[in-house]
């Protein structure tokens, strides 16, 4: 039997310990400037591998938080724990030159459990957005230099619930706390003229409020062999609370030293950032439980949502298409490993929220992996590598080449069991 209280201990340390890392800046597109910052991916390696999917799969041995009807597959005595880590080189191109950068981050938290028969629950922190951005703009001719930092996030901790309607029917939903804060830096300083200081602005906003995702199945068989699920995905359009600050200041040297003279300071202002509707659909299909693939659609509506009311953004609605494959040679055959390996390559295609001088940003890109079963057990080591592509150089935008390593460990147990001895 798991030991659940030594067990679930460092679990909750880890979840402070998550909340932590993603406040700090993980992410260096520049792109993450708009909006909420770069919404982040799946971050479970296993749907990563296989190009992002997840809104149809169901596996009793995995966790599928991005829909929450999928919990219903894990048996009634099972306990699964996941975690991770993720990192990306990234690769930034323009008219002017490139330049390189890299991370490495803790990825995920997550567990899930049954509550009773019929009824499946889960819990996890999960990133939801980052921003991560260092610019500098250079006006020659006002002998003026503007730099432009980003920092923060949106973090999310789930609560996930799936019951079983029927032998063919799941259905779930999330319940999450969205929480972080987003840190932007204006500096303005000037190489040359009397009478010119440089100016400080600095914002942020401290976002906290609750969100939910609502999610169905259908899943059946086809004769003995093969096996399909539908699934789908909503989330209304919601607002989040947030709280403002704002700091100006000017910058001048006296002759007893620097003095620093504020211009604006506001705290305590109550504002608000909308998240939009989000549909999704998916299916994936299976033969012989050797054989599998899927794929999703999703539409969000980006162009009805509305930001901080200090920020004047025009965005527009986005929408993704992910495929992916996989395949386990025999996952019966204990005598040969590599036969129980499960391989996986995926495609993900995303027209963003992003209308940057008229181009709509896309970003797309392959993925491939595999996972590694554990001895004769259920728990497996996940790899993946994303290879894609977002934005442009034209019109004088930035194209980010960027590689994605994702890898997680998905730990599977049992609860409730006692074991007998002769």
């Amino acid at each position: 039997m798991l030991k659940t209280g030594k067990f679930l201990i460092p679990i909750f340390l880890g979840c402070f310990l998550l909340a932590d890392i993603q406040a700090q800046n993980n992410t260096y597109s520049p792109y993450s400037r708009f909006g909420i910052g770069d919404i982040s991916r799946n971050v479970l390696a296993r749907n990563q591998a296989m190009g992002g999917i997840s809104i149809g799969l169901r596996d009793p041995n995995h966790i599928n938080y991005m829909n929450p009807a999928a919990g219903s597959a894990q048996d009634s005595m099972s306990f699964i724990f996941s975690t991770g880590i993720t990192g990306n080189a990234l690769n930034l191109a323009s008219n002017e030159g490139s330049h390189n950068v890299s991370n490495i981050t803790l990825s995920h938290l997550a567990l899930a459990f049954p509550v009773n028969r019929w009824w499946r629950a889960g819990f996890g922190l999960v990133p939801y957005s980052q921003m991560g951005y260092n610019i500098v703009d250079v006006e020659l001719a006002q002998g003026a230099e503007h730099f432009y930092e980003g920092t923060g996030g949106i973090n999310q901790f789930y609560f996930g619930n799936s019951v079983r309607l029927g032998p063919y029917f799941s259905a779930g939903a999330n319940v999450s706390y969205l929480f972080g804060s987003l840190t932007r830096t204006n500096t303005l300083t000037f190489t040359a003229g009397d009478n010119k200081f440089p100016v400080n602005s600095r914002t942020r906003d401290i976002v906290g409020d609750f969100h939910f995702r609502y999610g169905l199945q259908h899943h059946n068989r086809i004769g003995n062999r093969y096996s399909y699920t539908l699934g789908v995905i909503f989330e209304n359009k919601s607002s989040l609370s947030a709280d403002h600050e704002k700091l100006v200041i000017r910058e001048f040297s006296t002759g007893t030293g620097q003095v620093r003279d504020t211009i604006q300071h506001v705290t305590g202002t109550r504002d608000h950032l909308e998240l939009p509707a989000n549909i999704g659909f998916g299916a994936s299909f299976s033969r012989d439980n050797r054989f599998m693939i899927g794929a999703d659609y999703s539409v969000q509506q980006w162009a009805e949502t509305a930001f901080l009311t200090h920020q004047e953004e025009s965005l527009v609605n986005s929408s993704a298409l992910n495929i992916g494959v996989q395949y386990i040679p025999d996952h019966t055959d204990f005598r040969n490993y590599l036969k129980r390996i499960h391989y996986r390559v995926g495609f993900h295609h995303t027209n963003s929220y992003l209308e940057l001088r008229g181009h709509q940003l896309t970003d797309q890109g392959i993925t491939l992996g595999f996972g590694l079963p554990y001895r004769n057990t259920n728990t497996t080591f996940n790899f993946s590598v994303n290879l894609g592509r977002r934005g442009t150089t034209d019109l004088n935008l930035i194209r980010e080449n960027y590689v994605v390593f994702n890898f997680s460990l998905s730990l599977y147990d049992y609860w409730f069991f006692q074991r007998r001895f002769d």
